[in-house]
């Protein structure tokens, strides 16, 4: 389950709409569904989390690539694609989230490879709005977008992931490291 909250993490980093709008339809299919009231509060709280990580994921991308008013039209169209891959991501979450105690371990696997299939092609969506923004952007523009889109051992475009199992060097080892490089 956390690794599906943490595909799911990643893929808000790629959109949600409104926040009024999203509480009414976050609510909706749970309870539509018959799902427990409980399972309904985690996706309006999933929802509302969502929404505002989206929005201040986008503000943070304009601000830092210093996007003109020449660029906005590009631009919207990037933020709009976020937002709407997003709250594709965030239906398949909440029909998730309604289903999933009724699930046997092959439908678990379907599930979760259903939402690890949509937060690839919603990360191709964006990446289709966003080669032409970046085709316009400035040097130091598109500088800016290398950094903040870099994904070495990254999740969320640019944000670190929290990777437990992830190796750390020995205090040994980071000193000669250190001493290597003087």
């Amino acid at each position: 389950m956390k690794l599906v909250l943490a595909t799911l993490a990643a893929a808000s980093s790629l959109a949600f709409a409104s926040g009024a709008f999203a509480q009414t339809a976050a609510s909706a299919p749970a309870a539509a569904s018959g799902a427990p009231a409980a399972t309904a509060a985690k996706i309006a709280k999933f929802d509302q989390k969502a929404d505002k990580h989206i929005e201040d994921r986008i503000k943070e991308l304009h601000t830092k690539l210093q996007i003109t008013p020449a660029q906005e039209d590009l631009w919207g169209k990037v933020a709009d694609t976020m937002r709407s891959t997003s709250q594709h991501m965030r239906e398949l979450y909440e029909q998730r989230m309604a289903q999933t105690d009724k699930f046997n371990a092959v439908d678990d696997l379907k599930s979760y490879a259903d939402l690890a299939q949509a937060h690839a092609d919603s990360v191709k969506s964006v990446e289709t709005a966003f080669e032409p923004l970046y085709a316009a952007l400035s040097d130091t523009q598109k500088k800016a977008a290398d950094e903040a889109f870099h994904h070495t051992g990254e999740h969320g475009m640019g944000k670190p992931a929290k990777h437990p199992m992830k190796p750390k060097a020995a205090p040994a080892e980071a000193a000669s490291g250190a001493a290597k490089a003087q």
